[in-house]
């Protein structure tokens, strides 16, 4: 069998003319490398696609999902992911989803790709544009019959979401650290107290493997996370819960700081929501990161975890928990844990009995 050939596509012009009038042309081009027929490079698929998603008639629609239904199928392969990736974006880009419709009139099919292909581009027209008409509710219920990971996620987005949202439609996002000056300049300062450093003496640590484990699943892609849960045996004020507090921990991510080394500031869920996405979306230094639909489901269950919710709550009732909670953003520098390089995040969180305290830790190099 005769090796693939690396062949110049058509030029853009042609593209558009296909685009327009033959757009079974362009998802012919696109699954060649399948085919071996010949090889294409990753900015020369990008361009298939955005021809072909730029081409707004139904012929042209329903040859783009096929291609994110070829990518689906094609699993593990190498580029796969991206072809889907690429065109899920390009497709909810579009100003309209009307032609996108006739594509969940068919109940989904257990262990089809195509049904994760559509599952996917559901919840990625569900961040972008919200729904709540047939025939998505439908396809949202038959993919809960099936057990659907995504069938989780509601098929409208909250404002509590936005910086998701904001962070969803460019990929090569990192989360830079944080010095002290750069926290206290975009976050009110907690100042630590000796009423804080005595409460965290006397906590005790949880382990919850469960727990951790979706807690610390956005960033997992990042050189190192972790995830550590307390429960303090009194009610802490809320001003106590500071820098003190969580360096008297015994903390292993947080150990060998003291709390004037540890930058401490308040924030909210939303805040810390945004910074969990990036990494679940755009992985870390050396890792992939996932689809946006999935990047959005690890980021809630991670807040669940943090909150200890049962994920029988409904995500309005976890933003309504989310709002009683304490958190705090903090500012590591270099440690035994932290790299103190490209990404270092730290979070921890008071729940509203004032009695648990959480922590999120993660830090990357190159």
């Amino acid at each position: 069998m005769p090796e693939p050939t690396a062949t110049p596509l058509p030029n853009d012009a042609s593209l558009k003319v296909y685009a327009a009038t033959a757009p079974e042309k362009l998802y012919d081009l696109a699954t060649e490398p399948a085919r071996g027929a010949r090889t294409w490079s990753d900015p020369d698929i990008l361009r298939l696609v955005e021809f072909l998603t730029a081409g707004h008639s139904q012929a042209a629609t329903d040859c783009a999902v096929r291609l994110g239904e070829h990518a689906a199928r094609l699993g593990e392969a190498p580029g796969a992911a991206a072809l889907m990736d690429h065109v899920t974006r390009e497709l909810v880009q579009r100003p309209s989803s009307a032609k996108l419709r006739p594509h969940f009139e068919k109940p989904p099919v257990a262990d089809d790709p195509a049904t994760e292909f559509r599952a996917c581009l559901l919840h990625e027209m569900a961040l972008r544009w919200g729904l709540r008409d047939e025939p998505y509710v439908t396809f949202q219920a038959g993919l809960r019959e099936l057990g659907h990971p995504l069938s989780w996620l509601p098929l409208a987005s909250f404002y509590f979401e936005n910086a998701m949202r904001r962070r969803a439609w460019t990929r090569g996002t990192m989360l830079s650290s944080l010095r002290p000056e750069q926290l206290y300049a975009a976050y009110p300062a907690v100042p630590p107290t000796a009423a804080g450093a005595e409460a965290g003496r006397a906590a005790l640590r949880v382990r919850d493997e469960r727990r951790t484990e979706a807690a610390v699943a956005p960033l997992a892609e990042l050189g190192i996370c972790a995830a550590e849960f307390f429960t303090l045996p009194e009610p802490v004020d809320p001003v106590d819960f500071n820098s003190a507090l969580l360096t008297s921990l015994g903390s292993t991510c947080l150990a060998g700081f003291t709390p004037e080394t540890l930058a401490a500031a308040h924030t909210t869920a939303d805040d810390v929501a945004g910074d969990l996405f990036v990494p679940a979306f755009d992985g870390g230094m050396w890792g992939d990161g996932r689809p946006r639909p999935y990047s959005r489901l690890v980021t809630w269950r991670s807040l669940y975890a943090l909150m200890d919710l049962d994920l029988s709550v409904s995500l309005g009732d976890a933003v309504r928990a989310a709002a009683e909670h304490r958190w705090l953003r903090l500012a590591p520098g270099r440690s035994d844990f932290f790299f103190g390089d490209l990404s270092d995040l730290a979070f921890a969180v008071l729940d509203p009995t004032r009695t648990r305290v959480g922590v999120i830790a993660a830090s990357d190099t190159d």
